[in-house]
């Protein structure tokens, strides 16, 4: 698996890149800048944060993560669905941070973001990354007595089920990977950690993966 080549965007005969390709963006950042106003003021109310400092926050991730995907994949389906999956990743991570909870929304907005642009005949392989996925999450609670979340559960299986089984795995180990690492340089090591954060990096890693 390799990263993906920034993909140029194609047009129609006739229209130039700098008027297209540049409303179509300047379009995808703003609604995303504006969805993320909006949720900041959801979150600054029920996590008891800044508002201006949350809105600021929100903002500057919104509108980094859709350049990036636009400049990955074009103002394309697979660029929103893009948008979306790491937009909630981030948000779940702040969530599971700050309460060691995410809600159940949350994944079945990423379930639901999986069928943007996606070929049915596809549905099978995504079905079974997210049992797999899911199942390792389990089989790793059970491991470890009880200290992996719920939370943890529903966004590997929901996240795999998005991103297909090669990069759905790629993205579990990579994050399990990170996780281990991270926290084996703790000093308190018996403590709890949120696991999410972990994994929303390496699923969003794999996202921008070809496989």
């Amino acid at each position: 698996m390799v990263i993906r080549p920034i993909i140029p965007f194609v047009f129609d005969s006739g229209v130039t890149l700098d008027s297209k390709f540049f409303l179509l963006a300047s379009l995808m950042a703003c609604l995303a800048a504006v969805a993320a106003l909006a949720l900041a003021g959801y979150c600054s109310e029920r996590y008891e944060t800044d508002r201006k400092k949350t809105a600021l926050m929100s903002a500057i991730i919104a509108v980094s993560v859709t350049l990036i995907m636009i400049c990955f994949f074009g103002c394309s389906a697979t660029a929103v669905k893009g948008i979306i999956l790491l937009s909630v990743l981030a948000l779940s991570s702040f969530e599971d941070i700050r309460t060691r909870e995410c809600d159940d929304h949350l994944h079945v907005l990423i379930a639901v973001a999986a069928f943007i642009g996606t070929d049915i005949k596809s549905l099978p392989e995504m079905i079974l990354a997210g049992f797999f996925a899911g199942g390792i999450i389990v089989l790793s609670k059970l491991i470890g007595k009880g200290k992996i979340g719920g939370a943890d559960i529903k966004l590997a299986a929901a996240s795999a089920f998005l991103l297909g089984f090669n990069r759905g795995i790629f993205g579990l180990l990579v994050g399990t990977v990170l996780a281990v690492i991270v926290n084996l340089l703790k000093k308190n090591r018996k403590s709890g950690f949120p696991m999410i954060p972990y994994l929303a990096a390496g699923f969003s890693a794999a996202f921008l993966m070809s496989g």
